[in-house]
């Protein structure tokens, strides 16, 4: 009997994984020796046909519930036809304008960006759509000011150079006069531009403890505010979108455990911002952006174990600032979720870049 190339014997079965991967996402139906034979259009014998299934499920790309069912691809099998699609995202040239019609409503703050992105990717993925804002303890200061609201009672207004903007009200434990705010507002703004959030407090109290006595009394204001400073921006922003859609789809996440463990760690923001921040420090800066995708358990969490996510890193000159992306189905179309994850990357990307173009005050 005529063997044949170990070559060629990996290309029927790439092919035929890839086309059960493809036809397992269209239909949610397991797929038989029968189907393949009828359907796929490979020319392959029926014996051939078993002969590879049973391969496929060997290596843990497909499993079978039981005997008589047909085959459904394994985590491993999707990841395969993933790696697969790696270069051919598609995305189509109707959708491309529509969602570019979405950015070209001036968006002057970055988390307003970012928390219509997160409605974006949800509206146009029919998942839930995810975006990480950078971490502001690291961005550098553009501008930090106290606004007088009456009494004891101020407005702080922080703006970094990414455009993340934190307004928050403060009660100090003294009335500051308006020559008192006036030149804290000068000095902070001399002396804290482009310094990092974490940096700024003890930069500016070694500076003023430097200064002329007449400038003491500001110690304990530039005080108060670089700590409340400090707290505001602790929390890391995390914006979802699209929790309903996952449950519109109940089905395609397998048993109602299942379903309510999925939503569960969706609500919980927290624990979800932990995910997407090992996606950054995973990231390499120095190589060109790409999307990513993880498939069930790859995710690190049991509750994404019926779920994909797709991610890009979004930077901004060469930082990296955020994650955004989008929770779906394991049946997801992958290459239009992969390009719809990418485009919209890019488009945040080029929002940011307008931004410093501009040099406007935001």
């Amino acid at each position: 009997m005529r063997q044949l190339k170990p070559a060629v014997v990996q290309e029927r079965k790439r092919h035929l994984l890839q086309w059960i991967v493809h036809y397992f996402i269209k239909t949610s139906k397991p797929v038989s020796s029968s189907l393949i034979a009828e359907e796929a259009g490979l020319d392959l014998s029926s014996a051939s046909i078993r002969s590879i299934l049973q391969e496929l499920e060997n290596d843990g790309f497909l499993h079978q519930a039981h005997t008589s069912a047909g085959r459904e691809p394994t985590d491993k099998g999707y990841r395969f036809f993933v790696d697969y699609l790696t270069g051919v995202q598609r995305l189509a040239a109707s959708e491309k304008e529509k969602i570019e019609e979405q950015y070209q409503n001036r968006i002057e703050e970055l988390d307003t960006l970012l928390s219509e992105t997160s409605r974006l990717l949800s509206r146009v993925s029919h998942g839930a759509g995810i975006v990480l804002s950078p971490q502001m303890r690291s961005q550098s200061i553009k501008r930090l000011e106290l606004l007088p609201v009456g009494g004891r009672n101020v407005l702080g207004v922080l703006i970094t150079d990414s455009g993340m903007v934190r307004h928050w009200p403060i009660q100090l434990a003294f009335a500051p006069t308006a020559r008192q705010i006036n030149t804290l507002n000068r000095f902070l703004n001399e002396n804290i531009r482009g310094c990092s959030v974490d940096k700024a407090q003890n930069m500016v109290l070694t500076k003023l403890s430097q200064m002329e006595r007449e400038f003491s009394e500001l110690t304990s204001l530039a005080g108060e505010l670089l700590t409340e400073v400090g707290r505001v921006v602790s929390p890391e922003s995390i914006y979802v979108e699209g929790a309903g859609n996952i449950l519109s789809q109940a089905d395609q996440f397998g048993d109602l455990k299942t379903v309510q463990s999925l939503m569960r760690v969706i609500g919980e923001k927290d624990r979800l911002a932990v995910l997407l921040e090992k996606e950054l420090e995973d990231n390499d800066a120095s190589l060109p952006a790409r999307v990513r995708v993880r498939i069930g358990t790859e995710s690190g969490m049991p509750e994404l174990q019926s779920a994909s996510l797709v991610t890009h890193v979004y930077r901004h000159g060469d930082r990296v600032l955020g994650v955004l992306g989008v929770i779906g189905s394991k049946r997801m179309e992958y290459s239009r979720m992969m390009g719809l994850v990418d485009f919209v990357g890019r488009l945040v990307e080029a929002r940011l870049k307008e931004w410093d173009l501009e040099g406007g005050s935001r």
